[in-house]
């Protein structure tokens, strides 16, 4: 009876049961079923996320004192030759070796004469795209030869990579000074009881104790004095006469403080300028130092390597 009663009830409602659920499903339509089994996106995960940046790295500090003293810039050594086409006299002359057999005028035409390969000449200049050479300075024979022919572009690269470290080194030794010298004062400025960290190869003379400006002037002479304009006047006298060529006074851009500065070893009243020198490898900023002592300029060197200034 209870059996039969469920089945007469089923059949009866059956139509609106299917009905029932056949409009649920258009409400909310059921989501496929996938192999890889997706993730549905609901409203929630479709909110736009902030952007999550990774944490800003601390700006190195800057160095002042190779910002003074920067590494120079150079070029492709093809650039300051002109890709070989337009090579500076002042690349001339050098001596190069033959990579071939070179023919050689004589005077105004009047002979010939031939020079092995592996013979030393000298390259003298660029004409028409080739090399003229010659077996020494004095000689009257010449010759035009193609540059790849010669070991000419190997000698000036050669010497291009020595100036170039020649240049770096320059650098390197002129921070380390202004290093010393920022020690030194530093030091200067130290309370009594503090020990400085950094030992001092140079002393100086921005701001120097009466007693000890007194002992410096019985040891080399009196201080050289600056004008308004930086200039100090032995050090324009020492150019004016001769002293330096590669210095000009109206080419110089920077006057440096006077200092008392032991050079190798030997008390000086020193003196810094600033100007541009041209070589066939670039212009650059250059520094000199002149050494005073006993009110005379003993010598220009260029600061950090002392080598002197022509």
């Amino acid at each position: 009876m209870v059996i039969g009663g469920l089945i007469f009830g089923w059949l009866k409602y059956k139509d609106e049961i299917v009905q029932f659920v056949s409009e649920m499903g258009k409400d909310k339509p059921i989501a496929e079923e996938t192999s890889n089994q997706d993730t549905v996106t609901t409203p929630e995960t479709q909110k736009p996320q902030p952007d999550i940046k990774p944490p800003t790295e601390p700006e190195d500090t800057v160095d002042p004192i190779a910002l003074k003293y920067p590494m120079p810039d150079f070029k492709p050594l093809e650039e300051y030759v002109g890709n070989w086409q337009k090579v500076p006299a002042s690349a001339f002359p050098r001596e190069i070796t033959l990579k071939a057999k070179a023919t050689f005028i004589i005077g105004n035409n009047v002979g010939t004469s031939t020079r092995p390969t592996g013979s030393k000449n000298t390259a003298l200049s660029i004409q028409d795209g080739q090399l003229v050479i010659t077996p020494h300075k004095s000689s009257i024979l010449r010759a035009k030869v193609p540059i790849d022919d010669t070991n000419y572009k190997e000698v000036l690269n050669d010497e291009y990579e020595k100036y170039k470290e020649r240049k770096r080194k320059l650098v390197r030794a002129q921070r380390e000074r202004a290093r010393a010298i920022a020690a030194s004062e530093e030091r200067e400025t130290l309370p009594q009881n503090t020990t400085p960290s950094t030992s001092v190869t140079v002393a100086t003379a921005s701001k120097l104790p009466k007693t000890v400006l007194n002992d410096y002037e019985n040891k080399i002479g009196k201080r050289p004095e600056r004008d308004n304009k930086g200039r100090v006047a032995l050090m324009v006298q020492s150019i004016e006469q001769g002293d330096v060529t590669e210095i000009k006074l109206n080419e110089i851009s920077h006057w440096g403080p006077v200092r008392y500065e032991l050079v190798d070893g030997q008390p000086y009243w020193t003196g810094t300028v600033n100007y541009m020198t041209n070589s066939l490898f670039g212009t650059f900023n250059t520094e000199a130092m002149a050494l005073i002592r006993n009110s005379k300029v003993k010598e220009w060197v260029y600061t950090g390597s002392l080598e002197l200034v022509p």
